[in-house]
């Protein structure tokens, strides 16, 4: 029974087996003043061969090496968003939205005759 045990236990802190397209890719994310930039690394790979797809603030990366998955905090323009790849590095940038900025009517719950 014990060297069950021993064997359990080496493998316990292996490293598991994780098919490719689940492996995820590192990626960094900064805020700027009118943008957030989210930076993923695709080292290798053809860029032709990376999906970017933002819905709403989520953003999704697929490539041959792994994939990121990452939401973005902020309010977001996701129609004005930017990608562009140098040097195996994803750069996405996402436009923040304006604040609008709306006067609201406190009601009072009184008649105002």
């Amino acid at each position: 029974m014990g060297g069950s045990v021993d064997k359990l236990w080496d493998t316990f802190f292996q490293p598991a087996e994780v098919p490719h397209r689940y492996r995820g890719l590192s990626f960094q994310i900064k805020s700027e003043d009118d943008a957030v930039v989210a930076e993923v690394e695709v080292p290798g790979v053809d860029p032709k061969e990376v999906k970017v797809r933002v819905e709403g603030r989520a953003v999704h990366v697929e490539s041959p090496r792994g994939n990121a998955y990452f939401t973005i905090g902020a309010r977001v323009n996701s129609e004005g968003v930017t990608a562009s790849i140098r040097h195996g590095l994803l750069t996405l940038r996402v436009p923040k939205r304006e604040a609008k900025t709306v006067e609201v009517v406190v009601d009072t719950g009184e008649d105002q005759e």
